[in-house]
């Protein structure tokens, strides 16, 4: 205990505010600074004596101070001012941040709207994205360890550093050293298993997002992929499906399906525009702004384009699809391979790399769409292809030239692309004789991901319809 004592002639202590396994934190005043600001004492005293901990105490606590040197030039991290060695004890002197933590704003039943769990998240993404930058996790995601700062409001993340990581030194002499990382309700399984990476800092933002919109107490979080799914649906929680599926994927129970590190997540919580806005021009002179945050305005361009009335002529395409391999795929009954094949051939044709838009769905050769329609239907009797899309897509209430959200989303859970009322992952997808009728071929996946280009697929079906097919 350090009550009253005063550091380096300099740091008086005034109040002890919390401990770990490797030391306490205190407040305390800089006497030699104008107005005697307030800071944060560290006092590095391992709570194991083994001389062994003490060593590997102190190299943590020195890489903390390295590494909060780096990031505390962020102004929502708290600025080191001092790290040193007095009387054989080591300290570490940070910025003292006003304000409140998070945990009042956190109680049980109290529901974060759409809009505030989503600057929450996005400000904590931020903050995360220069700790990943420089190599580091953060490990301990909590509303105690986020501060509200009176000054401005915004977050700040406290309470961090190159110590909070799991060591097991000389077991065989039964010397376990562990420090307590991270709170069970929001920590990763992979994490709970001493094998943290960036990705457990998106999973235990995610799980914080889910509590913000639920307002359940934190021990009741769901805990895996099942259980989130059936809270959605017990709670009737009104989010945009493009908030629900960014945080069905920041907390989904395989790390190898999250977002690998917080700079990721923040892209597809506040994606940038993929496609640059442009103004299409329809028959009717009608202009569009494209814009690529909300992916419904896509299906938007369905009447800007004039695909229900354009006529069929397309511009000329230099590739010149070749539909061997796609043939030989449906001989042997390799749909999944059918199916990657078939968007592969609509790609290439388009001179697209990963997605379609309105500009290119409108210039793809009805021949094109008309061969591989045939493929499908006559290698699965009518069960497959675009001509069974169709049908679906008129009978659950669907306009060429208009989108309307129950109605697609009808479509989407007519022809299984959608599970518990979302739409699905690739990997949900059924790649059989039996799938449901228009199940394939699907809407293709979003490069390097496992998300379903389910916004392309009514404009594709608008063109099929404009070929006179």
């Amino acid at each position: 205990m350090l009550p009253k004592r005063i550091l380096r002639q300099r740091y008086k202590i005034i109040e002890q505010i919390g401990g770990g396994g490797f030391g306490d934190t205190y407040r305390a005043i800089d006497l030699d600074f104008p107005g005697k600001r307030q800071c944060i004492v560290k006092h590095l005293v391992p709570k194991n004596p083994a001389p062994e901990v003490r060593d590997i105490a102190k190299r943590l606590f020195e890489t903390e101070a390295l590494c909060l040197s780096r990031l505390g030039e962020n102004e929502r991290i708290p600025y080191l001012y001092s790290y040193f060695e007095e009387d054989g004890e080591f300290y570490l002197v940070q910025e003292f941040i006003e304000g409140k933590d998070l945990t009042q704003e956190f109680q049980p039943g109290k529901k974060w709207s759409e809009a505030e769990t989503v600057k929450l998240l996005q400000e904590i993404l931020e903050i995360l994205s220069i700790v990943h930058q420089e190599n580091k996790i953060y490990r301990d995601i909590k509303p105690a360890n986020i501060m509200r700062r009176d000054s401005d409001g915004k977050l700040v993340l406290i309470d961090f550093g190159a110590v909070k990581e799991i060591v097991n030194v000389n077991q065989t002499q039964q010397t376990n050293i562990t420090i307590g990382i991270g709170t069970g309700s929001y920590m990763a399984p992979e994490q709970a298993m001493g094998k943290p990476g960036k990705y457990s800092d998106v999973y235990a933002l995610g799980m914080l997002g889910i509590q913000a919109l639920s307002g359940l107490k934190s021990q009741k979080l769901p805990k895996d992929s099942y259980e989130l799914q059936q809270m959605w649906r017990d709670l009737q929680i009104e989010v945009r499906p493009h908030l629900k599926y960014v945080l069905n994927k920041m907390v989904s129970f395989q790390y190898q399906e999250r977002y690998q590190d917080a700079s990721e997540a923040l892209k597809a919580l506040i994606p940038k525009e993929l496609v640059n806005k442009e103004e299409v021009k329809s028959s009717t002179t009608t202009t569009v702004i494209i814009s690529q945050p909300n992916k419904k305005l896509l299906f938007i361009l369905l009447a800007a384009i004039g695909l229900t009335c354009a006529g069929i002529y397309a511009l000329p395409f230099v590739s010149k699809p070749n539909y061997t391999q796609l043939e030989t795929y449906f001989k042997t009954k390799q749909w999944q391979k059918a199916d990657a094949e078939t968007d592969r051939i609509i790609l290439k044709v388009a001179e697209k790399n990963s997605t379609l838009d309105a500009e290119s769905i409108n210039k793809l050769p009805c021949k094109t769409l008309q061969k591989i329609d045939e493929l499908w239907t006559e290698n699965s009797d009518g069960r497959f292809g675009f001509t069974p899309q169709k049908k679906v897509y008129l009978e659950t209430g669907n306009q060429f030239g208009q989108y309307i959200e129950s109605a697609y989303e009808e479509f989407g859970n007519k022809v299984k692309w959608r599970t518990f009322s979302e739409w699905s992952l690739y990997g949900d997808l059924k790649f059989t004789d039996n799938a449901p009728f228009g199940h394939l071929p699907s809407p293709g996946r979003v490069a390097s991901d496992i998300l379903l280009r389910f916004s392309e697929r009514g404009m594709l079906l608008s063109r099929f319809d404009a070929c006179g097919l």
